[in-house]
């Protein structure tokens, strides 16, 4: 498969859409190793004179692991008819299966050395700047905790900054792109 550079500048997609409603795979690891899993939390901009993303992740996720000890990750945007394999990526455990054979996506190495997949559309290479666990006592609006963490601040997520160090996009093909 043939993928295209592009300048984060010229992401011509929807992030709000895409992140939070089709959902995104963010991956760490190279081609030797690496775990996936989905996300359904996080944003894109500008931080620190860098284009940047930020995303969440739970102390139990095993991509967690692999983020912390690689700091850097993927985000691959994927066409609807995967939504069925991000869901299983998002619900399952690498510690305890074979998502990558369970899932039926195709792993490709990127030049960076990172991952992403053959059936993505696009995909945002980041290395992580900054790491912070959420604090409880940040909430101003106190309905979060109970909704989002109901087993307390132990569950809380870890916030990843990333500079976007890259961004491939599969080529548009067809009549219409």
């Amino acid at each position: 498969m043939t993928l295209k550079q592009i300048d984060p500048e010229k992401i011509d997609l929807n992030l709000i859409q895409a992140i939070g409603k089709d959902w995104m795979l963010v991956t760490s690891g190279n081609e030797q190793s690496f775990n996936m899993m989905t996300a359904s939390w996080g944003f894109a901009g500008f931080m620190w004179g860098l284009p940047a993303t930020a995303i969440f992740i739970r102390p139990t996720r095993y991509t967690k692991e692999w983020i912390d000890r690689c700091h850097t990750y993927t985000l691959a945007f994927f066409p609807d008819k995967y939504k069925k394999q991000l869901q299983m990526l998002g619900s399952k455990s690498g510690r305890d299966i074979n998502k990558m054979s369970d899932s039926g996506l195709t792993p490709i190495s990127l030049p960076t050395g990172d991952i992403t997949y053959e059936e993505a559309s696009l995909t945002i290479v980041c290395r992580v700047v900054y790491k912070q666990t959420l604090d409880q006592n940040g909430f101003l609006d106190t309905s979060i905790m109970p909704k989002w963490y109901p087993l307390g601040a132990d569950d809380l997520h870890t916030m990843y900054i990333g500079e976007i160090q890259a961004v491939y996009q599969k080529p548009k093909s067809g009549f219409f792109g």
